[in-house]
């Protein structure tokens, strides 16, 4: 049962020196160079490796759960709602209490923070604001990214998978989905963009997205990832996860290890949804 007192949990843990802190700023200089150190990268395939930096998890507690509130609700809808301590409930009550399905989000939105601080494409919007049920996972791709600054338009799809340890099922599945649609981008997943876009009056990268969808893109011009989050370390899986199946594409793999995964979810989204300590 959902216990209404405990509701200005995520409000007191994020209220002070909400005015002047935002998600934008608390990342500005990366959450992969805050919160987490790259490992030598594995020589062959090539997989970007990401480990918890000692001693830095009591600091990056309230950018993380910044990171919760943005991705599902906001910054502008909270600032609306009247700030963290208003907004309360409306926090609360987007944040999934299934174990899988905040395992599966948050595994997508590490996955988004990494595509955004660590290469160059970037993602358009935090989809996760769009869900009609908190409990259910979206459809469609998971991640989609673009670098607009190239011509004609490279465009990244990105599978992730979250998992206490991932599965080789759970890296083939994501090869799987990463060949879907010939490889290309699902159109849904473009016209879902595109609309929310337009939604935002961001019209020029609307309009970049609807090409996309209805133009297509070619294969040399798409690159594929797979995003692991993982309590162990999972890159003997990925290396052994099949490469694309159209010749022109490339693919990258990166993951995240947290070592106490399932422990360390549950606890950030406790804390978020109003329980907890």
């Amino acid at each position: 049962m959902l216990r209404r007192r405990a509701l200005p949990r995520i409000a007191d843990a994020l209220a002070e020196g909400a005015a002047c802190v935002s998600p934008s700023s608390v990342m500005a200089e990366g959450i992969f160079r805050t919160w987490l150190r790259e490992e030598s990268p594995s020589p062959s395939p090539p997989i970007r490796l990401f480990r918890e930096r000692d001693g830095v998890r009591a600091l990056i507690l309230k950018p993380l759960l910044e990171l919760l509130a943005d991705h599902y609700v906001g910054e502008a809808t909270v600032a609306k709602a009247g700030g963290y301590t208003k907004a309360a409930a409306l926090i609360q009550y987007s944040l999934p209490t299934s174990k899988q399905t905040r395992s599966g989000d948050f595994g997508e939105m590490v996955a988004t923070e990494f595509i955004d601080a660590e290469t160059a494409f970037r993602v358009p919007i935090r989809k996760l604001r769009w869900k009609d049920d908190r409990q259910m996972a979206m459809r469609g791709n998971d991640v989609i990214a673009i670098a607009a600054s190239t011509k004609p338009v490279r465009v990244l799809k990105c599978e992730s998978k979250s998992a206490k340890s991932i599965s080789n099922t759970a890296v083939s599945d994501a090869a799987q989905q990463l060949d879907a649609h010939d490889g290309r981008p699902n159109p849904s997943t473009l016209g879902f963009i595109t609309k929310r876009l337009y939604e935002e009056d961001r019209d020029g990268e609307a309009k970049v997205f609807q090409d996309l969808m209805c133009d297509g893109v070619s294969p040399k011009n798409i690159i594929h990832a797979i995003f692991a989050l993982s309590g162990d370390d999972p890159c003997d899986k990925l290396a052994k996860a099949p490469g694309p199946a159209h010749p022109e594409i490339k693919r990258g793999v990166a993951a995240v290890v947290i070592d106490d995964h399932s422990e360390f979810i549950e606890a950030l989204f406790d804390v978020g949804h109003g329980s907890g300590s």
